[in-house]
């Protein structure tokens, strides 16, 4: 599989363990705060409740047995109960996560959905969090509450996942990648170093994230830019450090992946 975000960086991670404040939810959804500073994990864990993962500032990977989703600003993460996961925060995070017992949320489903969030979402997100998780439930809270699910559950997902892999051949390509997105070797470079023909790697790319290598390499440099943009880097910096010929040819692959222009999305999320 791909190798953990863990071990993709030579900085240490201060590691944190979920904070155990109760076995059952007291309420129907239980908001809890966090401010998170760079290079912190939240190691493996799971929960019998479903978990709503939002990040009001800075940019936040979570990795599940499915693989690692990439949770900025504007984002939000639904897991449903018992799902292992663990939380990488590179960059400073301003973190909400929502509690939720699983006989309230049955209309998200049961599989992990990266959300977009939109201005009404955020703001309900926002009140719940700030209510603390000693609310007095009321009717009213309870109503408030039901309109947020609502909106979740009409919440449309987004394409910012990498799966995981299995497949030995990919593993150095993925890896590398990972590591240093400006690696300019083609397809048919790394053919030659994994022993495998371009044809076949480009099939099993395409097996595996649903695109061939060129697409899938333009959004690893998309979703690493994300943490650069909200660091507030120069937009010829990240691109320079990403690889790219130009900061045009960025702009453009940015466009092409998120349906806006770097500058555009900076304005959303700060």
């Amino acid at each position: 599989m791909t190798v953990s975000l863990s071990n993709q960086t030579k900085s240490k991670w201060l590691k944190l363990s979920r904070n155990k404040s109760y076995d059952v939810l007291p309420r129907p959804v239980v908001p809890l705060i966090g401010e998170f500073r760079a290079m912190t994990q939240i190691q493996t864990h799971s929960h019998i409740w479903s978990q709503l993962a939002y990040s009001c500032k800075g940019v936040m990977h979570i990795e599940t047995n499915e693989g690692v989703f990439v949770i900025p600003p504007e984002q939000a993460l639904w897991l449903p109960p018992n799902i292992e996961h663990q939380h990488f925060c590179r960059t400073a995070v301003s973190y909400r996560s929502l509690h939720i017992d699983p006989t309230w949320s049955d209309i998200l489903g049961n599989c992990v959905k990266p959300l977009t969030v939109d201005p009404l979402l955020k703001a309900l997100i926002l009140e719940v969090s700030n209510w603390g998780k000693d609310y007095t439930e009321t009717a009213q809270t309870n109503r408030l509450l039901r309109v947020l699910l609502d909106r979740l559950a009409q919440a449309p997902s987004n394409e910012l996942f990498i799966p995981k892999i299995n497949d030995k051949r990919l593993l150095p390509i993925v890896e590398s990648l990972n590591h240093d997105p400006s690696n300019k070797l083609t397809i048919e470079e790394w053919a030659e170093i994994v022993g495998a023909s371009s044809r076949t790697l480009n099939r099993l790319f395409n097996k595996s994230y649903g695109m061939g290598f060129s697409r899938w390499k333009q959004k690893i440099r998309i979703l690493k830019s994300l943490e650069m943009i909200n660091s507030n880097m120069n937009l010829s910096d990240i691109a320079f450090s990403l690889g790219y010929e130009s900061t045009s040819s960025f702009i453009t692959g940015f466009k092409k992946q998120l349906g806006c222009s770097p500058k555009r999305y900076a304005l959303k999320t700060h």
